[in-house]
Parts: C-alpha cells; sequence; structure tokens
C-alpha cells in the first residue's frame, strides 16, 4: 500500500499511522516548505518527506502511484473560492480506484460566544477577505471534487461536542496567532499586529469564562474511477 499526504506539515498524521501499519506500507508526505519537517533521524524506515508544489502539475514519477491521498486544513490557503487546482493535484497522484481522505475546518460557520469572540471574528473576515480567502467553497467540497472526476463516497459536516469546545478554542487561537505572525497583510492592515495579538491573547483567557471561538469539522472520502 502506498499513502501520500499533502500539506503534510510536521508529518504528525503519517508518524502515527506508520506506528499502526506493516512495514511493507509506503507513506510519503508533501508540503510546499520544508520548514516543519522532522529531521530524517525521527523518520521511519517506510516514511519520506519532500517538497512539492500541491497546486502545480503531478511529477511524472509519481503519477497514479497512490492508493490514498490523504489532507486536510487547506481552508485558509485555498484562493479565490477555488480548490480546482487542489483537486486536481491530488487526484493525479491517485492510482485509477484509488482513495481521496479529506478533513477540512469549516471556518466560514464559526461557533462564536462572546464579545471578544465577536470582535475577532470580523477582524478575521476582514482580514482574509484583503488576503482573497474566502470560505463558501467549503460547503461545497462535494461538488468541487465530482466536477474533478471523483466519487463522493462520504461527505459530513459534524458538530464538535461542547466539551471540546475549550480546547478546540484554544487550539484554533493558537493558529491564528501563527497566521499573525506569517501573513503580510496582518503587517501591513490598519490594525497593529500588538493589538491583534492582544485580542488573541484576551480571548484564550475569555474561554476560561466560557467565551467560544472554533471551527465545525468536515469529513470526505472520495474514489477515483477505475477508468481514469
Amino acid at each position: 500500500m502506498k499513502i501520500a499526504e499533502i500539506g503534510t506539515g510536521t508529518g504528525i498524521w503519517l508518524l502515527d499511522l506508520a506506528s499502526q501499519l506493516p512495514q511493507s506500507a509506503q507513506l510519503d508526505g508533501f508540503d510546499f516548505s520544508e520548514e516543519q519537517f522532522p529531521h530524517e533521524d525521527f523518520w521511519p524506515a517506510n516514511v519520506t518527506f519532500n517538497k512539492l508544489d500541491a497546486f502545480g502539475d503531478v511529477p511524472e514519477h509519481l503519477a497514479n502511484k497512490y492508493d490514498v491521498v490523504h489532507m486536510r486544513y487547506w481552508c485558509s490557503i485555498v484562493r479565490n473560492n477555488d480548490p480546482a487546482r487542489l483537486i486536481q493535484h491530488a487526484a493525479g497522484l491517485l492510482k485509477p480506484g484509488g482513495y481521496l481522505q479529506w478533513e477540512e475546518a469549516d471556518t466560514g460557520r464559526l461557533v462564536v460566544r462572546g464579545k471578544l469572540a465577536e470582535q475577532l471574528s470580523q477582524l478575521m473576515r476582514s482580514t482574509f477577505t484583503a488576503e482573497g480567502i474566502h470560505f463558501d467553497w467549503l460547503g461545497k467540497i462535494p461538488e468541487h471534487v465530482r466536477k474533478q472526476g471523483l466519487n463522493v463516497l462520504a461527505s459530513q459536516m459534524e458538530e464538535l461536542p461542547p466539551s471540546l469546545a475549550p480546547l478546540c478554542s484554544v487550539t484554533y487561537l493558537a493558529g491564528l496567532a501563527e497566521m499573525f505572525r506569517k501573513m503580510e497583510s496582518f503587517q501591513d492592515s490598519k490594525t497593529p499586529n500588538d493589538s491583534k495579538c492582544d485580542l488573541l491573547l484576551e480571548l484564550m483567557a475569555a474561554v476560561r469564562q466560557g467565551a467560544v471561538y472554533h471551527w465545525r469539522p468536515m469529513i470526505l472520502l472520495a474514489q477515483k474511477p477505475s477508468s481514469l
């Protein structure tokens, strides 16, 4: 079995999966940047990490190679409401009959509670819009996948249990803090970066008092037709 993950980041998903599969399984992680890859000393024998642009053409040596392609959390990377190139890339990696597993954060339907959470929601909406990041496509992922010739086997929008709201809120806020650091628009916008970070910290503290700020999860399983 050959499994690929695009947008692998730290590779934590692949590394965890490697511990559950036989050594004969091949697991390859791809990302646009090597920045978060673990050091090679920590790679299991059947796991590799390499640079690859998920919006570009699939290299010939990787085309139609994988039984499973996994990807997750592309919500803030896809631009102009169009994930077509991303899906085409994933489909190009798959063998005929192979499976696409997609986990996504529906950041277009946030769960927001509290004054600070509302303030951050408005700030993030304007910032994402300035970056050309829109979330309408997230509610139509099955349609986008079908347009690229894959058969959708299962698709589900989920609700997190209330008991996970504090953990999910703090985790999402930590991710936004990283975006504050990296996204150019945060540095150039009218709201000073320090003010945005202060708002994040205040909201993190408010989570302990019942504030909520997190996304809803979406999962999809699709299959590449045997004829493709």
